[in-house]
């Protein structure tokens, strides 16, 4: 695989990996389990990537190598009887795939609300959340009175959740 086509693939692992990996944890109880299918299903995406027609739907295909890896593992394991069959399991896939863009729109719209908040306002999200404080622990850090700080903050997720729950109801009646 040339670098392009490998740097290609990577960033659409890392960019839907998530989604692959919470699909093969539905089918897959067994945290270790899932994490020996993700490996392996990267492995055949990886091996697979250049033989592929141009890929529409990344995690989509993903999933349905993810899926033959299940089956796989759960015919290796005689022990235990197979849990799904396979009209279940494109049932499963089906809903994931829907829920995967459900939370795509939902994170879009989060991230355009974000966009019309004051400098401020974002500022003041953006240190809570990826700094992993909470209100009270910002509040100190910036020497502002902590009950007035959670007003504050109470305000801006207001405006936030409103915004994203406008913009996500405009989407739908288009």
């Amino acid at each position: 695989m040339d670098g392009v086509a490998a740097q290609q693939f990577v960033s659409q692992l890392i960019a839907n990996q998530p989604r692959i990996y919470a699909y093969i944890l539905t089918l897959v109880p067994n945290w270790a389990d899932a994490d020996d299918l993700m490996q392996e299903t990267a492995q055949v995406m990886w091996a697979r990537f250049e033989e592929s027609e141009p890929i529409k739907d990344f995690a989509s295909w993903g999933m349905r190598i993810a899926q033959n890896k299940v089956f796989n593992h759960y015919a290796k394991k005689q022990r235990q009887r197979i849990l799904f069959d396979a009209d279940l399991m494109d049932d499963l896939t089906v809903r994931t795939q829907a829920v995967c863009a459900q939370t795509d729109r939902r994170v879009e719209a989060v991230q355009r609300c974000l966009g019309k908040l004051k400098e401020r306002d974002r500022r003041l999200i953006r240190t809570l959340y990826e700094q992993g404080m909470t209100i009270k622990q910002l509040a100190i850090q910036l020497e502002r009175p902590v009950q007035g700080f959670y007003k504050t903050m109470a305000r801006i997720h207001d405006a936030l959740q409103q915004c994203v729950h406008r913009t996500l109801a405009s989407r739908e009646t288009l």
